[in-house]
């Protein structure tokens, strides 16, 4: 059930500029006063709900990629999430690894090598020996901070009031990340990521509550997943190149928020085609197109990019 009631058809896709609320509807500001007011005991808001409040009222946000807030800054870490809600970035996209022992730990590549001080698959070591190495930026430094155990990750965020984006490794057993998403009651403030329809029914079947983002790339895939899973709790995954307005509404018709990724290698993904004249428009131009969620490596420059109209729907 949606609080907010859609905006008419004729502005569905019309884009909202600036930052803040400026052109944000009554019912949103409504919304606003009304959590404002609202006694503790107020029941938690469904996460569909506050995605389907942004679509049907053409607004957007960000997930930081890895969780930085740009390229510079450590990957999967503490003081990345930090500084990236402290933006105004809501999401937090996170690579959730297993030890060996089990542990979920937060590690995107498959070894230790590339982002931290240790070596070595991540699979093959213990919790403690992960523990015991030091996070690494992007330029070689090295920080004083641990690889983050998903668990506390989750304690931080529901006090933080930040959301994720679980992009679970193959080493790791989704049942597993929904069993830690459950006992930190974060239900509410997750996605998880899926690469395949298989893999959405298996998330889907361990808690219909859950948010999934799956590959929608055709009408085709729309078609299949419509088949398979009930639509509002999906969004769709549309790719790295080529924004297509009309596959976005088609999406959009159907119930389900388009994400869209601006991420991907140096020099190549379309963050830096969009930094390269120093004027990244193009981001609210995809809000316009009817973008909902755009997965980011520089995260911070896009949420300014859009503004921060989401908030009226993350109260």
């Amino acid at each position: 059930m949606t609080i907010l009631k859609a905006p008419s058809s004729r502005s569905q896709f019309r884009h909202r500029p600036g930052p803040g609320l400026r052109g944000t509807s009554r019912p949103l500001l409504l919304l606003l006063v009304l959590a404002g007011c609202a006694p503790k005991t107020t029941p938690t808001v469904d996460l569909a709900t506050r995605l389907d409040c942004l679509r049907q009222h053409n607004l957007a946000v960000v997930a930081a990629h890895r969780g930085q807030p740009d390229q510079r800054a450590a990957e999967n870490a503490m003081s990345s999430f930090t500084a990236s809600l402290a933006a105004g970035v809501p999401f937090l996209e996170i690579d959730v690894a297993t030890t060996r022992d089990g542990a979920l730990v937060l590690m995107h590549d498959d070894t230790l090598d590339r982002t931290t001080t240790g070596t070595g698959p991540t699979a093959s070591r213990t919790l403690a020996e992960v523990e015991a190495v030091k996070l690494k930026r992007p330029d070689g430094t090295v920080l004083d901070e641990r690889v983050p155990r998903f668990p506390d990750v989750l304690e931080w965020g529901r006090s933080a009031r930040a959301y994720f984006e679980l992009d679970v490794k193959r080493t790791t057993k989704f049942a597993d990340v929904v069993s830690a998403v459950k006992a930190a009651r974060m239900e509410d403030r997750v996605l998880v990521v899926t690469y395949t329809l298989d893999d959405a029914k298996t998330v889907h079947a361990l808690d219909p509550r859950l948010m999934i983002s799956v590959t929608m790339e055709k009408p085709d895939d729309l078609a299949a997943v419509r088949a398979a899973l009930p639509l509002d709790r999906l969004l769709g995954w549309t790719g790295t190149a080529n924004p297509r307005q009309a596959f976005f509404s088609a999406l959009r018709a159907a119930g389900v928020e388009p994400i869209f990724g601006t991420l991907g290698r140096a020099g190549v993904r379309l963050d830096d085609v969009y930094a390269s004249d120093g004027n990244p428009s193009e981001y609210r131009d995809l809000v316009g197109l009817g973008v909902v969620m755009i997965a980011s490596d520089a995260a911070v420059v896009a949420q300014r990019t859009i503004g921060t109209g989401y908030r009226a729907c993350f109260q």
